[in-house]
């Protein structure tokens, strides 16, 4: 429990001004003479007393806020900044730099809580084979061509998700946000038990379809629950939590130096993840868009256009992305001779950064708009990750850091479109396909990096020539992509219910 206290004299009207309940950061209601409690809000406990005194032409005011964060996870973040802004006597509603000037409401806290949780094993699941996979080839005797093949080969999965993640749209989000983790985590576990890396390739790819859909799956239920004016500050939680779930892999990681077969403890750890889904699943509200368009049978038209151009990104993305990040282990252990601890050092040092990076894109995203922090993010990244397979020496390290902390900051900008510019009822099967064009572009990426680094003894070339690609999608996120910071969903999808006018509420 946090305590904001404000003691301060003040004037009839200012006094006045700080009895009357809040509408800020949360909309308060008068619970008896003095105390106030959370009625609208992101507290999972709320409670400010206050009381005041008369002076010579004034007041003499005391009030005590006694508060508790419903954002597991980073909430220890938003700790100190809410007590601060708390204890100011200022309520205007305004937008502060670390905050929206939306009221954030519970239910919205306890969505983007559990979602929390379940991407910090979502990230975890979704970069385990790319970062391990090197020490697997190594025991079954597999060369770079037969990592990019097999690499290639698991993005078979996202038929699971085409098939499944549809269901979204006639169920809710809810039940499939748990059913795709738990199968998630049953088959990464059982990838432990691999004999092969056909095996192993074999059970990543359930897992990883499962993994894909989660990632659609998140990305619909943050983006049809938050408040419009904080839409990517929730993509971009989403993001930092998923980071943390893939650095966690680079905590275990080192374990793979000790014996030829330790890297399958690295499978078996995500069984600790159990308790953490369970509660988790306790506390998943379904959307309220998706309860409100789902009784008023709202119609799902698909715009073509719309989806020709974010599906052809996603696919040009991931020519590029897929094979410099999980290839990138593999450059760092055969050309820079790295051991799997420096590799998790370099790869914790320079992206663990990213998180704050993530955070403020996000905010930047929803202040400035979408397509600015987007386009420059993912310019650069692409430009500092080509550079990375280039670099030794120290540069590695500067080199490294810029590409990942800007590719991170395109994510949050990004990422929304997916979602935002389709109906409420269609997203999920949008979502479906373009996970399947962009594993496509991923598979048809690591393919030819492969091939290619293999015929010209030069993986930084093979990455290179793919770099093309993203750079095309760059030049139509600043050309032909809409803004939509801080525009509600109905704007852009004019047939879906409004969730504010709408007669059914949760």
């Amino acid at each position: 429990m946090k305590a904001a206290i404000l003691d301060l004299t003040v004037d009839h009207e200012t006094a006045e001004a700080l009895r009357t309940p809040r509408t800020d950061l949360l909309v308060e209601r008068l619970d008896s003479d003095g105390v106030y409690r959370q009625e609208t809000g992101p507290f999972r406990s709320y409670e400010r007393r206050i009381s005041s005194q008369a002076t010579n032409g004034g007041e003499r005011v005391e009030e005590r806020t006694d508060f508790v964060l419903d954002i597991p996870v980073w909430a220890p973040l938003f700790h100190p900044l809410m007590k601060r802004a708390l204890a100011d006597a200022d309520r205007t509603p305004r937008q502060r730099w670390w905050w929206p000037r939306e009221v954030l409401p519970a239910v919205s806290a306890r969505l983007l809580g559990a979602l929390s949780v379940i991407s910090i094993i979502t990230g975890y699941l979704g970069v385990l084979i790319g970062q391990t996979i090197t020490f697997a080839a190594e025991e079954f005797g597999a060369n770079d061509a037969a990592q990019g093949r097999t690499l290639a080969a698991i993005r078979i999965g996202v038929i699971i998700s085409v098939v499944a993640v549809r269901r979204a749209d006639r169920i809710g989000r809810r039940p499939l946000l748990i059913g795709f983790t738990s199968a998630a985590l049953v088959f990464t576990l059982l990838g432990a038990t691999s004999s092969s890396l056909l095996q192993l390739g074999f059970y990543q790819a359930i897992s990883r379809g499962f993994t894909t859909g989660l990632l659609t799956l998140l990305l619909l239920a943050v983006t049809e629950e938050v408040p419009a004016g904080v839409r990517a500050l929730g993509i971009s939680l989403m993001t930092m939590c998923a980071a943390l779930g893939g650095g966690m892999v680079l905590w275990v990681l080192p374990v793979a130096d000790t014996s030829p077969g330790a890297w399958r403890w690295t499978y078996i750890a995500p069984v600790l993840f159990v308790p953490a889904l369970i509660w988790a699943a306790r506390r998943l509200p379904e959307t309220r868009r998706f309860d409100i368009a789902a009784v008023a049978q709202a119609p799902s038209p698909v715009d073509r256009g719309r989806f020709a151009l974010i599906a052809f990104s996603a696919f040009a993305s991931a020519l590029f992305l897929s094979p410099a990040s999980q290839l990138l282990n593999e450059y760092l252990r055969d050309e820079q001779g790295m051991s799997a601890g420096a590799i998790s050092a370099f790869r914790l040092l320079t992206g663990t950064p990213a998180g704050l990076v993530v955070l403020g894109a996000g905010i930047a995203a929803d202040r400035i708009g979408r397509k600015p922090v987007g386009g420059l993010g993912l310019a650069l990244g692409v430009i500092f990750s080509v550079m990375v397979f280039f670099t030794s020496g120290a540069a590695l390290w500067l080199v490294g850091a810029i590409g990942f902390w800007s590719l991170a900051g395109m994510s949050p900008a990004l990422r929304g479109y997916q979602t935002e510019l389709f109906p409420t009822r269609s997203r999920a099967r949008v979502g479906g396909w373009v996970d399947l064009i962009a594993v496509t572009g991923s598979a048809i990426g690591l393919l030819t990096v492969g091939e290619l680094s293999t015929r010209w003894d030069s993986l930084g070339q093979a990455v290179a020539v793919m770099a093309i690609a993203p750079l095309i999608v760059v030049l139509l996120v600043f050309f032909v992509y809409p803004e939509t910071a801080s525009r509600e969903l109905e704007e852009f999808n004019p047939d879906d219910p409004d969730p504010q006018s709408a007669a059914i509420q949760r």
